[in-house]
């Protein structure tokens, strides 16, 4: 039997994972994970790095986003 407390992390828990899925903030770090997979050797850029290059992609082709 779950205990209220436990009940709230969990909503807590799922409330993240989608907060993070609908505003792209896990994109980083699924980008990460699947780069050291692939190319364990090359460095992985910051995050900082990942973002700008991921703002100037939406620059470049202004079609591909809804808004």
């Amino acid at each position: 039997m779950t205990t209220v407390s436990e009940r709230l992390r969990g909503v807590a828990r799922g409330l993240r994972w989608y907060l993070r899925e609908v505003t792209g903030e896990s994109a980083y770090d699924a980008y990460v994970t699947r780069a050291r997979r692939a190319h364990p050797d090359c460095p992985v850029p910051s995050r900082r790095e990942f973002e700008r290059d991921r703002q100037d992609q939406r620059d470049v082709r202004p079609g591909q986003r809804c808004c």
